[in-house]
């Protein structure tokens, strides 16, 4: 069946040459790869056989005394909002050329189904082998110390490169004396910062005493099937790989799963953000409107691609009003391509429980695996403020339900943007 994403879209184009570079790599292929990372509905390189540009000088293969510095094109077609958020970024790649873009319409579109975890890769294939670990004894301060300004929100604790328990940034906020999640403290400015470290310092805290032990770990040999079903059945977000003697070895998280069943996409860098706002600023100040969006009918391959453009891992859904109905995270992602998840297994689990009372998370899973469209995978609790909200009242709403992203509508309910905790935080820091 074809996707729903046919109608108004798109079309880039981007004139150079194949002497034309960013860095060592033809500007050409840095447009591509910057495209995928991206994860942009799809690119093509053209290359030409002759060509000529304002100069009027001719490239042409065909001249032999002449090096040929031939013309190539790059076409990408997409939809235009995706269009507008990358565009700027492809202009930067490109040194000397043209780049144009009109307007087209897309009647077909019919792209590869998302696949389950591929069974043929294993957690070492996919895993991160750079793992920020530490000793039992390291005091608290050193232990925040080593996550501040970091990607990371968990650091393992092992003994003789066996991992025997993880520190995570609700450990530290609970149990740790923080008083707040790591990504708060982040964003603390100088001096509370340096209040917090001074206290912290105190603390005859070690990791030992907060760490949850032990870590759930997973072999390096494991199949990724196998992987995802552990992590899905436990909520977690990330997995210790270990080798056949029980050391550490890498991390797997939800996202080099995700990332492995797309096909080996990467998510964009953070957006840069206004900073030095006062708590009653308003959200139309701080928020961002490249937020990915998807329908309640748009098909799986796209809900994915929407999730894992960004950081946030996220996506929400909106009506045909633009009004916010749902939100999709890589949580439900992960559960749609984990095959041991599928009714068949679900049935078995569920047969230990009583009869006649199936336990409301277990049916929502059983969904997800059996998920075609957005609708199918979202959720119903998001959190929403209008434009005019203070930063400061949208900071109470985010933290007091624990939410990850809170959508900005204007005063009928439509959707103009949306924030995370990081665009919240950031817009207290001082200029």
């Amino acid at each position: 069946m074809a996707s729903e994403h046919v109608g108004k879209a798109k079309r880039v184009r981007v004139y150079t040459t194949e002497e034309d570079r960013v860095g060592r790599s033809p500007a050409a292929h840095a447009v591509l790869a910057l495209l995928r990372r991206e994860n942009a509905q799809g690119a093509t390189l053209l290359r030409a056989s002759s060509g000529f540009g304002a100069a009027g000088e001719l490239h042409s293969a065909g001249l032999a005394d002449v090096a040929p510095h031939l013309p190539v094109i790059v076409e990408w077609i997409d939809r235009p909002e995706v269009v507008e958020r990358l565009l700027p970024r492809v202009k930067e790649l490109v040194p000397h050329g043209l780049i144009t873009v009109d307007d087209t319409e897309i009647v077909l579109h019919q792209p590869r189904p998302i696949r389950d975890v591929p069974a043929a890769m294993t957690a070492a294939d996919v895993m991160s082998r750079g793992v920020l670990s530490t000793r039992e004894d390291a005091p608290i301060r050193e232990v925040v110390e080593a996550l501040l300004g970091k990607p990371y929100r968990a650091v393992l604790v092992v003994e003789d490169e066996v991992p025997i328990g993880i520190v995570t940034s609700s450990d530290l906020a609970r149990k740790g004396g923080l008083g707040m999640r790591l990504e708060l403290v982040q964003s603390l400015d100088r001096p509370a910062l340096d209040g917090l470290r001074e206290r912290l310092s105190r603390s005859t805290q070690v990791a030992g005493d907060v760490m949850t032990r032990p870590p759930v770990t997973v072999e390096a040999a494991a199949p990724l099937p196998e992987v995802a079903e552990r992590m899905a059945r436990l909520r977690l977000k990330r997995l210790p790989v270990v080798n056949d003697h029980g050391k550490l070895v890498g991390i797997v998280s939800r996202v080099d799963l995700l990332r492995a069943a797309a096909g080996g996409f990467e998510g964009a860098p953070p957006a840069h953000r206004e900073l030095g706002l006062a708590r009653d600023t308003p959200l139309s100040r701080v928020m961002r409107r490249d937020f990915p969006l998807v329908r309640p009918d748009t098909a799986l391959p796209e809900v994915f691609q929407a999730v894992i453009a960004t950081r946030l891992n996220r996506a929400l859904v909106v009506d045909a009003e633009h009004r916010v109905v749902g939100l999709v995270t890589d949580a439900e992602l992960l559960e749609r391509i984990t095959p041991a998840l599928r009714p068949g297994a679900l049935r078995s689990l569920m047969s230990r429980l009583p009869f006649g009372h199936s336990d409301p998370e277990e049916s929502a899973t059983e969904r997800h695996a059996r998920a075609r469209t957005a609708a199918d995978l979202m959720t119903r609790e998001v959190v929403v403020a209008r434009e005019d909200t203070p930063v400061s009242e949208a900071i109470g709403l985010v933290l007091e339900g624990n939410h990850k992203v809170l959508a900005v509508t204007d005063a009928s309910g439509r959707l103009l943007g949306a924030v995370d905790r990081a665009d919240l935080l950031h817009a207290l820091i001082p200029g």
